[in-house]
């Protein structure tokens, strides 16, 4: 009797009973898949808690994997953000009286991927006058854009905004881009993804540009404002490159002369380079170069009797000069030359540098005694004497 009154009382008793984190399955995915070729977006897992009511010993005897908690895809025939109920299988001997949620958001349509073109444009900077910014470059140029067929198609291109501060140089930012459509609009989706790509780096190259003279270097220091009229053409030129380097250009030097090399008015065209980082429209300047108060004077000198010329002997070998003299040419101003002789020029012959026996033309440097510095009378041309080394 006692056991009857147990069984009836307590085992018999109704009652409820929670089972928590139920597991929601996707029933028929394969349907929809087979059907419309749809598939969920964001295949998230979902949990709901389920409260059960049913005679104690029934409960008791229910496992939390014998209730079935689900979603049923069968009903999806069109693409689009969703909601779904949430449906429990009906038990035997136990009712559903409570669940922890009835219904959920799913986004159902075709996967697929896009390229999409990175943009970058600055849209606030600080920058000097003379300092212009080039056009941008980017590590990625495009993008691949991963989602639901129907946002993917109106994606038009990643964009990548720069605010940038006082720019005197060039930089390199990494920056976040934003997904937008065709019609300039920013896309917020949960449902697209770029994966591990979120920003790219952008290279921002920053230039200066100014303007220059040119000047010309002279080998000898012969020239002068009272010899000659040098004129470089274009005088002024515009570079433009890395600021640091521009900045602390004022005038550049294209070239030397060599004075020697030339008797008559003449013009001498040089190449215009610059080292790395500065470069210039301006190609090849011209040198024009007018004598003016001066002429020529041909002088023999004796390369015997002239106590002026100094050879520089071999090192352990003989030499011996073939030439008895060489006439050289001397302009200048004519007041000055008239006082110009052999006795007035000194040569200078190095054949230091021999080191075998045999027959070699060995250039002479011809000099002026004596001259006047502020208007020198100087030679000009080439000269090579026969040397026998034995």
């Amino acid at each position: 009797m006692l056991i009857w009154f147990w069984v009836v009382g307590i085992d018999s008793q109704v009652t409820q009973k929670r089972f928590p984190a139920i597991p929601v399955e996707f029933a028929n995915l394969n349907d929809m898949r087979d059907n419309y070729g749809y598939s969920i977006i964001v295949d998230k897992e979902l949990y709901i808690d389920v409260t059960l009511e049913g005679k104690s010993a029934d409960l008791n005897r229910i496992k939390s994997e014998e209730i079935y908690a689900y979603i049923d895809l069968g009903r999806v025939s069109q693409a689009g953000e969703i909601s779904l109920p949430i449906e429990i299988k009906e038990m035997d001997y136990a009712q559903v009286t409570y669940q922890s949620q009835s219904s959920t958001l799913l986004y159902i349509d075709k996967t697929g991927d896009k390229a999409i073109p990175v943009i970058a444009k600055i849209v606030q900077q600080v920058k000097e006058a003379s300092v212009d910014i080039g056009e941008l470059s980017l590590s990625s140029e495009y993008v691949t854009v991963y989602g639901p067929v129907g946002i993917l198609k109106t994606l038009s291109h990643a964009l990548v905004e720069l605010s940038l501060g006082v720019i005197d140089r060039p930089v390199t930012v990494t920056e976040k881009f934003i997904l937008i459509n065709e019609n300039g609009e920013e896309v917020k989706n949960q449902y697209l993804s770029t994966r591990d790509l979120i920003a790219v780096d952008v290279t921002v190259p920053v230039t200066m540009t100014k303007e220059i003279d040119l000047t010309v270097g002279y080998k000898h220091g012969y020239y002068n404002d009272k010899n000659t009229n040098i004129t470089i053409i274009p005088d002024k030129i515009t570079i433009k490159g890395v600021p640091d380097l521009v900045r602390n250009i004022f005038e550049y030097n294209i070239g030397v002369i060599d004075e020697k090399l030339y008797e008559n008015d003449t013009k001498v065209t040089i190449p215009v380079s610059f080292p790395d980082g500065v470069a210039s429209e301006t190609r090849a300047a011209e040198i024009d170069i007018k004598f003016t108060d001066v002429e020529p004077k041909l002088i023999n000198v004796s390369l015997r009797q002239n106590v002026n010329i100094n050879v520089i002997p071999p090192g352990n070998f003989t030499y011996h000069i073939k030439e008895d003299r060489i006439q050289v040419k001397i302009i200048g101003d004519p007041a000055i030359l008239r006082s110009v002789n052999s006795s007035s020029i000194s040569a200078a012959i190095d054949l230091s540098a021999m080191t075998e026996s045999g027959s070699y033309f060995v250039p002479v440097s011809i000099f002026i005694n004596r001259n006047d510095e502020e208007n020198p009378a100087f030679c000009v041309g080439e000269y090579l004497i026969t040397a026998q080394i034995y």
